[in-house]
Formats: structure tokens, sequence, C-alpha cells
């Protein structure tokens, strides 16, 4: 399971597996090992028997052990990378693998939208849970009548975000659970993005504090040759770029390996359903993102993954059909 959201992401897997007659083994994140422990621990004392609910903690060589084994189906959350590891390390087999993998997901601002309010929204969408989300906002097109006034609403929004101790109840912009290899990740995305043309407008840069802090950046004049724009960013970096219509927004927000979800905000329900309806995502969203409903399937396509979680698929995706074709006696 994955380190950023280890109770719920977690749940929405071996909760259905469990309530449909499943035995589950549970390997959390090893950033998020002792929440795993707390979860089996929890389960056992309201009943649920020690053999059918087992946690196997370790790193990724416990992983691919963990593969080895006679299972019936595979569960992951995490990178595309990895899951493609586990895809391929299931098809001999052809075991059951279910991924639920990154996201590049867009957000398009069209030109009737209040512009203070949806920058706000906007921003809060790409840089809550520090950004560390796999549905937050990784990309802004905005479309060019409301460009200047966007882009100055965003960054003031963004640069009042307060850094800090995650216990205190000011702070919005945490530190990086993966550490250093976080941290540099985000500088080389900065880095490339600036060689190739792009401005800093806030940001860019460590936090010089104690910890693993990077400040909330905002990118523009990006384009898709940039990695900004093209790979997952996971960390409190965005970019923003023009969009001169809907049909150009549309062609951006699908110039992606991934499908996750998507955003559009406008105040016209009728044009955000236009746009959606083209692009390639599990998830659409009018007027919000970042969000998820237990009674809606969640999906990716393309390198987003395979299955689905949530909803009465997501519980279907725990059982196997069976036909009994019965005759009594003549």
């Amino acid at each position: 399971s994955a380190w950023n959201y280890p109770w719920y992401v977690g749940a929405n897997v071996f909760l259905p597996a469990l309530l449909t007659g499943n035995a589950v083994l549970y390997k959390p994140s090893e950033f998020a090992t002792l929440t795993g422990l707390a979860i089996a621990e929890l389960l056992h004392e309201t009943g649920i028997p020690a053999d059918v609910f087992q946690v196997l903690v370790g790193g990724g060589r416990v992983g691919a052990m963990l593969l080895d084994e006679p299972v019936d189906a595979v569960c992951f959350t995490g990178s595309h990378a990895t899951g493609v590891k586990v895809a391929a390390a299931m098809a001999p087999r052809l075991v059951r693998a279910q991924l639920e993998l990154g996201g590049k997901d867009p957000a398009y601002v069209c030109d009737d939208v209040d512009v203070d309010q949806v920058a706000a929204a906007v921003a809060d969408g790409a840089f809550y849970n520090t950004g560390q989300s796999c549905c937050a906002v990784e990309r802004v097109y905005v479309h060019e009548r409301v460009w200047p006034r966007f882009v100055e609403a965003f960054v003031a929004t963004v640069r009042g975000y307060v850094v800090g101790d995650p216990f205190d109840e000011r702070t919005y912009i945490g530190p990086l659970a993966r550490r250093e290899a976080a941290l540099a990740h985000q500088e080389a995305q900065v880095a490339d993005a600036v060689a190739r043309g792009a401005r800093v407008l806030t940001g860019g840069r460590r936090v010089e504090r104690p910890g693993f802090f990077f400040a909330p950046t905002v990118l523009v004049d990006v384009d898709h040759t940039m990695a900004v724009m093209r790979e997952e960013t996971f960390g409190p970096l965005i970019g923003l770029a023009r969009a001169g219509s809907d049909d150009e927004a549309v062609a951006l927000m699908n110039d992606t390996p991934y499908g996750l979800t998507a955003a559009v905000y406008t105040a016209d329900r009728a044009r955000a359903e236009r746009v959606l309806a083209r692009v390639n995502t599990g998830t659409a969203y009018w007027n919000c993102c970042d969000r998820v409903s237990p009674r809606l399937p969640w999906t990716g396509r393309g390198a987003s993954g395979l299955g689905v979680t949530l909803s009465r698929d997501g519980i279907a995706a725990f059982v196997r059909p069976k036909a009994w074709h019965l005759r009594g006696a003549p």
C-alpha cells in the first residue's frame, strides 16, 4: 500500500477483500510501517483472525519476495515503474494484478470563472498534502482571456501558504515523506524547466530549516518538453500554461501517458461535460479536484493502472464468478 494515505488507500483494498471472504497478506510501504502494524492490531481486536489478515513489513526486496507466493491476486498502489514490474512478475502465472499507479492530473480553467475563487481552489488541489497525492493537480491550463488575473491570484495564494511543522495548525506545506530523494526530484524538475525557458514565480528551492522541506513553487512559460509537465512531480511544484480554446486545452490534457483524473473549472456544466468527455481519464471533476467517493469507481487508464477500487465495482473485484448449470433428475 502507499505511504501518502496509508490508512485510506490500504482500506480501499483490504476491507472489500476481507468482506468478500478473502485472506489478506498486507505489505505497507516501508515509509509507513508502524501504520501498517497498527492497522493489523486494530483489525485483530475486532475479531478478524490473525491468519486471515497478516502484515509483512520491509522494503522493495520483501515486496518482490511476496510476488513469488502462491497468491490469487496482487493489489499494488505506487509508482508506474514498480507497477510494471509487478505486472511482469505476475504475467507468466496469469495472476490477476490490480494496479493503482500514478497520474499527471490536469486542471483546465475556463474564461467564465470567478478568478480569485478558482485560483484558490486549484492551488489547494495542487498543494494539499504538500502535493503528495496521486490525484493532486500536477499541471494547470488557463484560458488566455483570464491568464494574467489567474496567475496573479494563484501566486498570491501560494505565497500565503505556511511551511512548517505538521503538528502546527498554521502549517499548510509540510515535509516530503521520501526525504532526500523527493527533494532531489523537485530540484531536478525545476532545473530542467528553467533550462528550457520556464520562469519561477515563487519558490523553486529547498527551505533552509531542519527536515525535508521544499518551498511551494509555481512555474510559467512551461511546455511539454519539460519534465514538470510530463512526469509525476509528487511535491509542492506546479506548472501553469495558457490555452487559447477548449480544443487546445483538451489536446494538452490528453498529451500524457497517464489517465487518472482531470478537472474543468467553468460556470457552464454543459461546457465542462463536453470537455471532460473528450479527456481520457478514469475520473472527471467539474469545479472540484483531488477527491474520491465510496460510491464511485476509482480507476486509471494507460500508465495510471489497471483494475478498480471503491464503489460496487471495487467490491466485485475481489470475487470470482462461477457458473452453475444444474438439472434435477428427469
